[in-house]
């Protein structure tokens, strides 16, 4: 008798594929994301992957089909086409900065994707409630990470004493009661200290040490008494706008460093806003103007080494020579603030577009662009914020500019996401819990139109933006702006 193999060869194959048909994981949510591109700094673009979304938490990603939600647990949401990016952040706001803006700026920034601020600046008691009140609704507000006042010397820039000079700084006479204050602001909780640029260097060492021993990340704007390395080694944790960075790249920044305490001395019954306004007048150009690219090499090493973060913020930096703001799609975010702000800034904004650019804007503006390809060859983390409200800047719809920027700069477009997303997130120790799109991470999520990689701008072409787990489609979004302008 022949024995054929043939049949049984059949069998087996038929057994297989029934088998493999059939083993598809199924796993229950309450909806997933599926065939979307999805985009982190860790791993770039991952083509046709589907996103599980239980609770407030990223349950699994998996290849697209390899995975299934559960019948009957949640919803199926098509990615076909689209792009997933993990909630944006917007590393330089001032929540309390004017109080008729304040009210719409938690809606502005959901609306736009930014699902995490940090609050770099503003009066305990108006700043607190601020953060309190996103902490009760996190599904419809971002996260905020708080400074409190910009801890300041005297005298003190921001003291509240003229219309665009808001009360935003308390100032520290010396070590002993700046080391009291920030004993309170910990009291209190915040998240972070700022330092400000009458500090004396010996106040400023007081805060940066106060900040080491109870855990809080130090930033600011290094002390006009300080050269930027002497800031940095002390344990200056990130810098904002490079303020003050000019100055120590330039081929003279010994002397303009000695000139800059005697104009201090000198001025120490001055108001600090008008001082500090002068001694960057008398030195700014100069120093932009002699920059020594040895001295600048030297400074960034030791921003490097030390890991003194930047928040550039393009956005205020350069506006003056970018005048972004006289754009139509930025008149039209206008619309969405307080009727009184809207004039008011539609028309000075207008205006101020509509005048020549002056050499000295320009040489502001083209100084901190060129800087960004210099911090980025020299291995200095970045971080991306905007400093909105103050200058014509729409709260959350900046953001995207600021990104913009960041590429015209000359970061790729993925690092410029890493910017607003896992950097922020590893700033305050949240690596493990935001900024990436993997198993286990809270869902601060944006679904995105058109793919960012491609052109950075798309940031902005938001589908729906996922807040610690609730979805909130295109259709929500609108009727969040509407309501702002009713």
């Amino acid at each position: 008798m022949i024995f054929s193999l043939k049949p049984f060869l059949v069998s087996i194959g038929l057994m297989i594929i029934f088998f493999s048909c059939n083993t598809t994981q199924t796993i229950e949510a309450d909806y997933v994301i599926e065939n979307v591109d999805v985009i982190d700094a860790n791993s770039g673009l991952q083509k046709s992957k589907s996103v599980f979304i239980q609770n407030n938490r990223i349950k699994k990603v998996s290849n697209f089909g390899e995975v299934k939600i559960k019948s009957g647990t949640g919803k199926v949401i098509d990615g076909s086409g689209k792009f997933l990016i993990p909630g944006l952040w917007d590393a330089h706001v001032h929540l309390t900065f004017d109080p008729l803006i304040t009210p719409t700026m938690f809606k502005l920034f959901l609306a736009f994707g930014v699902t995490s601020v940090r609050d770099t600046g503003g009066l305990m008691d108006l700043v607190m409630p601020e953060r309190e009140k996103a902490r009760r609704d996190p599904e419809n507000t971002p996260r905020v990470m708080v400074a409190g006042p910009l801890l300041d010397g005297v005298p003190t820039v921001y003291d509240g004493s003229g219309q665009n000079n808001p009360h935003i700084g308390m100032g520290q006479a010396n070590p002993e009661e700046a080391s009291a204050y920030v004993d309170q602001l910990i009291e209190k909780d915040v998240d972070l200290l700022k330092a400000y640029e009458m500090l004396t260097p010996e106040t400023f060492r007081t805060i940066i040490q106060k900040g080491k021993d109870n855990g809080l990340q130090v930033t600011g704007h290094v002390p006009l008494s300080m050269d930027v390395i002497e800031a940095s080694n002390a344990g200056m944790n990130s810098m904002e706008h490079l303020r003050n960075l000019e100055f120590a790249c330039s081929e003279d920044w010994e002397k303009l460093l000695e000139t800059r305490k005697k104009l201090l001395f000198d001025g120490k019954d001055e108001a600090g806003y008008y001082l500090r306004k002068n001694i960057h007048k008398a030195q700014r150009q100069h120093a932009i103007e002699n920059q020594s690219s040895e001295r600048r090499a030297l400074v960034l090493k030791h921003l490097s080494e030390n890991e003194t973060w930047q928040i550039p913020t393009l956005t205020i930096t350069t506006s003056s020579a970018e005048l972004f703001y006289g754009r139509p799609d930025w008149q039209e975010s206008f619309k969405y603030l307080p009727d009184t702000i809207q004039k008011k800034w539609a028309g000075a904004s207008m205006e101020r577009a509509a005048q020549p650019i002056d050499s000295y804007n320009q040489l502001i503006a083209d100084w901190h662009l060129e800087m960004i390809n210099h911090l980025k060859k020299a291995d200095v983390d970045i971080m991306a914020g905007t400093d909105t409200p103050i200058y014509f800047l729409t709260p959350g719809f900046s953001l995207h500019e600021e990104l913009a920027l960041l590429v015209k700069g000359g970061l790729s477009p993925l690092e410029a996401i890493e910017a607003a997303t896992t950097k922020p997130a590893e700033y305050f120790g949240l690596e493990k819990e935001l900024g990436l799109i993997q198993d286990g991470m809270l869902a601060d999520l944006v679904l995105l139109n058109k793919n960012p990689l491609e052109d950075i701008r798309n940031s902005n072409s938001i589908n729906t933006v996922i807040r610690n787990g609730k979805l909130h489609d295109r259709a929500a979004l609108d009727q969040l702006l509407e309501s702002l302008m009713k």
